[in-house]
């Protein structure tokens, strides 16, 4: 027989209710009061005599009164979404994750989409640690279970097919307040070099980037260097960002760093940022390159950090 697991209990302080609800405190304590749902289950005091709210209710009252908030389109599953959203905003992406590889596994990809979505629109710019946690953590868990076995490739392709719609979806937001790029605002050139047919870290690092105001120029995957650089020389840009991934390794990524340090132009050097599970622990001796700055990233907060030092944009 199929184990139910039955949504977990949660209550929810006055402030929770307002901020879920978008309504202020006392309009809360005012729909609450004079609910008739509300005098049979779902309202509680505390021994402190604050009173509680459980979500279900919440959810109930607000649809009652044509009130629709992000959390309706769970259903049953709303409770454990509040939950993984409470733990990421302590800093904790992982019952988010479980969320994610739970509906993989049932292949619920809807709610996946409606999640992802969620966490790419509530706040902008989107915090680059959430998308590390979340997105990056969510995917690097799909790579490892599809590589020992316990998920199938369709699961690893509708994994990273509801990821990068998510992202494509909010880049797509950003691209109509614009008509075109503005000449004022920095460039960026990404890209992944060849062979590296993984889109989606570079999909995340355009979309830190365009969050943040720079005109970003998506070269794609499998780009050779020169090419890389070439439309950095045309463009102007000031940064270039490369993944660089397995099965290429420590020695390609120095080699990325000669080559295209001698096709940049001496007269407007750009910064050169690198990505990827096979540039982490390369080290370059101090200014021995052309570049204005040359760093190697381990994560997306790291290109958060990286941007907001003086004089990166």
């Amino acid at each position: 027989m199929k184990h139910i697991v039955q949504p977990p209990h949660t209550d929810l302080s006055t402030g929770d209710v307002a901020g879920l609800l978008g309504i202020h405190a006392s309009t809360v304590k005012r729909w609450f009061r004079g609910s008739a749902k509300a005098a049979g289950h779902g309202v509680s005091t505390t021994a402190g005599g604050h009173r509680r709210v459980s979500l279900e209710l919440a959810l109930e009252v607000a649809r009652d009164r044509g009130h629709t908030v992000y959390l309706h389109r769970f259903d049953s599953e709303a409770g454990r979404v509040w939950q993984a959203i409470q733990a990421l905003g302590d800093g904790r992406p992982e019952p988010a994750q479980d969320l994610l590889i739970a509906w993989l596994r049932a292949r619920r990809t809807r709610l996946m989409g409606h999640l992802l979505r969620h966490l790419t629109t509530v706040v902008a710019p989107v915090d680059p640690a959430a998308l590390d946690g979340v997105f990056g953590g969510f995917m690097r868990r799909v790579g490892d279970a599809w590589a020992d076995g316990d998920l199938r490739i369709s699961d690893e392709r509708a994994a990273t097919r509801e990821v990068s719609e998510a992202i494509y979806a909010l880049l797509d937001s950003l691209d109509r307040e614009e008509d075109e790029p503005d000449p004022s605002r920095p460039t960026a050139v990404v890209a992944t070099l060849e062979p590296d047919q993984h889109a989606l870290g570079s999909l995340l690092v355009r979309l830190v980037l365009a969050q943040r105001g720079w005109n970003v120029e998506h070269l794609g995957t499998g780009l050779p260097i020169a090419e890389i650089v070439a439309t950095q020389r045309a463009l102007g840009a000031s940064l270039i960002c490369v993944s660089v991934t397995p099965p290429r390794s420590g020695a390609d990524v120095r080699r990325l760093v000669e080559v295209a340090g001698s096709l940049s132009d001496p007269c407007r050097p750009c910064s050169l940022l690198i990505g990827g599970s096979a540039a982490q622990g390369v080290r370059f001796p101090a200014c021995d390159h052309p570049f204005s700055d040359l760093g190697i990233l381990a994560s997306l907060a790291e290109l958060g950090d990286w941007l907001e030092e003086p004089g990166h944009g």
